[in-house]
């Protein structure tokens, strides 16, 4: 990977756009492209977004990523390209340049199709997730606001390259997922894992059979929920499935499960004494989503669960639980301008140190309401209202504003 200091990702992004606003048909017109270009006769699309999120200073860390920056002060570019070698069969990738990232590839895989019908897609490399729906729609473009649900971008204080050796050692750190420290396999303090990262995707394959009403899929990856991976670390894997419904055009629902080995290798060979164990995560979800004039509504509920190896007194005694989800909306006051807001939280387990049972880590609340002005198509303007409430942490209450600028076509 390329690493682009933060300075110079304004000039990487535009470099993004620009380069596919010099081919394709679209070139030809003095302006911005609003809709993918086609090249080589359509056997090639090109498609692309460029943000930039100007925010409040966030010394509670309630909007960080995995990428350590904040999800309110970032630029972000991304160029897809398809290109279909026949009928049914494609190739696919994106690569994005991003603060605290750099330059990265975010997906490459191929895509089959092997019936004429269509009801079945076989995808493998570094595939769209399976679970849930927010991860496959996190680009800015398709979020009615700025910051992410806290399932998909909330750091907790679970890592899988270290662990605790006790239920004290945990607790140390509740509400300290953006920098956490523990003696058992990497010791350098660094950032936890959210409960699923939007930001990453698996290596696997994946298939999905159906057709728009019905429709199932089920992928085998080399990581898990929260810690996606190009190439496996701890000889184990993942499954995740999905089923969605959508009676009408208006309404679609969907259930959601995932079960893959969680630790790395690195773990054990720190402590060669570790109880025997896979140490999975594990996660089922259920997810909504209806519209009717002018309104949009749609929701996620996950429950997720870490197993942790026992180590010394104070145990971790069973899996470290959480509960998260969200509740959106979306209103359209007139055309090219709307309201939004979310509701999300995400509640934990409880487990018993030396003191008292609590919550492994802190329990975290979000209310965001935001508002959006279309431009012109490819060109939206977006401002945040993000209020935080936890308890736990030094700073337990956050109450920040952010605005974004987002192109693409």
């Amino acid at each position: 990977m390329t690493s682009v200091p933060p300075r110079r990702l304004p000039a990487v992004a535009a470099a993004l756009s620009l380069l596919c606003c010099l081919h394709g048909r679209t070139a030809s017109a003095q302006h911005w492209p609003s809709e993918p270009v086609t090249l080589a006769g359509g056997r090639i699309l090109v498609a692309g977004d460029v943000s930039a999120t100007i925010g409040s200073s966030d010394p509670g860390w309630f909007t960080y990523t995995d990428y350590e920056t904040s999800a309110i002060r970032r630029v972000r570019a991304g160029l897809t390209a398809e290109a279909r070698v026949s009928q049914r069969l494609s190739l696919l990738a994106e690569i994005r340049a991003e603060t605290g990232a750099g330059i990265r590839p975010y997906a490459w895989y191929v895509r089959l199709t092997p019936f004429e019908s269509g009801m079945v897609d076989i995808q493998a490399g570094r595939i769209p997730p399976v679970f849930g729906t927010y991860a496959r729609r996190s680009y800015p473009q398709d979020n009615p606001l700025i910051g992410d649900p806290l399932a998909y971008q909330y750091l907790t204080s679970v890592r899988p390259d270290a662990v605790p050796a006790t239920a004290d050692a945990l607790l140390s750190m509740r509400g300290r997922g953006w920098l956490v420290n523990y003696p058992i396999g990497n010791d350098t303090a660094h950032n936890g894992v959210p409960v699923v990262a939007a930001d990453r995707w698996d290596t696997g394959v994946e298939v999905r059979i159906g057709n728009p009403v019905l429709e199932g899929a089920v992928a085998l990856t080399a990581g898990s929920l929260s810690h996606p991976l190009v190439r496996d670390d701890n000889g184990g894997g993942q499954v995740a499935g999905r089923v969605n419904w959508s009676p009408s055009p208006a309404l679609t629902l969907g259930a959601s499960a995932a079960r893959g080995r969680f630790l790395s290798d690195a773990v054990r060979e720190a402590r060669p004494d570790l109880p025997v164990g896979r140490y999975h995560q594990q996660a089922v979800g259920v997810d909504a989503e209806t519209s009717w004039g002018r309104w949009l509504l749609r929701g996620e509920l996950i429950s997720n669960s870490w197993r942790l190896p026992a180590i010394d007194e104070p145990r971790i005694a069973g899996p470290l639980r959480s509960v998260t989800g969200y509740l959106e909306t979306k209103v359209r006051l007139r055309p090219g301008l709307y309201v939004a807001a979310r509701g999300d939280q995400i509640r934990f387990s409880r487990i018993r140190g030396s003191g008292e049972p609590t919550t492994w880590d802190a329990n975290v609340s979000r209310v965001e309401l935001g508002i959006g002005y279309t431009i012109r198509r490819g060109v939206l303007v977006k401002a945040s209202l993000l209020n935080h409430w936890r308890d736990g942490g030094n700073i337990r209450r956050s109450r920040l504003a952010a605005v974004q600028a987002l192109f693409w076509f």
